[in-house]
């Protein structure tokens, strides 16, 4: 059984309805991967919530998700971060966010036996999955003991997954989330990032300043997404570029990169031809695009268990 930890926060969508919505860059990608993956895997879900009765709510949407929360931290005086989200003509949103009482910062504080960093130290998962985002809501000293673990996981055999989801308010200064980016990229077998996220963090986005920016992490497979234009895959010093089929009506892009590195990534566990990973990747992030909110119904299944079968017939 392959395992996974998807590592990060999940927050309370503000909106005028009543519905419990949550959100969050990994959280959203483990629920699509899970969706996708049925019973092949273990999908952990690696953060940490209060003892109110929204936390408790969250728990058992998580659980009804399917969602391994061995490695969940309980915090008495924090609760779930909250965010709010606009949307432009074109569907882009603009984030409004509140950590101030996020349990999900505590996390290293409230884990006092280190289960997740001797987890990650015993190679206890078969993958991490982590983001920019995972990184920065943390001080400098507590990337560092994080980092340093991934490193040790990667050494032991684990495969790490990096999403460059930048946000500009968490970080202190661009130095620093040009330092701590470099530091994640070094140390990922897969990379996801994309031209908006490159061009806050270190500016020059022209297609081929990408190109050759990414061509200095040859260990990675490196997915690199444009928005409507191509997108671009480098596996060593192989370059392919995919088409995007653009979206008649976009409605809502919340979660439209979490849901390509679920499409994706699932198709490249099971071993799926890169073109068919993209293709997963974008027909699942262009489903989600076209209805409101960061976790909505799916269709999309899997190229690779449809091979299966044809090849099983």
């Amino acid at each position: 059984m392959i395992k996974i930890a998807f590592f990060g926060e999940a927050m309370h969508e503000l909106s005028t309805n009543q519905e419990l919505n949550l959100g969050g860059d990994t959280y959203n990608t483990a629920v699509y991967f899970k969706r996708l993956m049925g019973e092949q895997v273990h999908v952990y879900f690696i953060s940490a919530i209060g003892s109110d009765e929204l936390s408790k709510q969250a728990k058992a949407r998580w659980q009804q998700q399917a969602l391994k929360l061995d490695f969940l931290q309980y915090a008495t005086n924090h609760t779930l971060g909250a965010y709010g989200i606009t949307l432009d003509a074109n569907g882009e949103r603009v984030f409004h966010y509140d950590r101030k009482n996020s349990a999900a910062r505590e996390y290293f504080k409230l884990d006092t036996q280190h289960q997740f960093l001797t987890a990650l130290q015993q190679q206890q998962f078969d993958y991490l999955y982590f983001s920019a985002i995972s990184l920065a809501i943390y001080d400098d000293p507590t990337k560092q003991l994080l980092m340093t673990a991934i490193a040790q996981f990667k050494q032991a055999g684990g495969i790490v997954i990096f999403d460059s989801n930048y946000r500009q308010v968490l970080w202190q200064s661009n130095m620093q989330a040009h330092y701590w980016f470099r530091q994640a990229f070094l140390v990922a077998d897969i990379i996801f990032v994309t031209n908006d996220d490159h061009f806050g963090v270190f500016g020059d986005c022209e297609q081929q300043q990408l190109v050759d920016f990414y061509r200095a992490y040859p260990q990675a497979l490196r997915v690199i997404k444009q928005g409507l234009d191509d997108t671009i895959v480098l596996q060593q010093q192989t370059i392919n570029y995919y088409p995007v089929t653009a979206v008649a009506k976009v409605i809502d892009t919340t979660a439209a990169g979490d849901a390509f590195a679920a499409g994706f990534l699932a198709e490249q566990i099971l071993a799926s031809p890169c073109a068919i990973a993209v293709q997963t990747a974008q027909q699942l992030a262009a489903q989600v695009i076209t209805a409101a909110g960061a976790i909505v119904a799916t269709t999309v299944t899997l190229k690779a268990s449809k091979q299966q079968e044809l090849n099983n017939a």
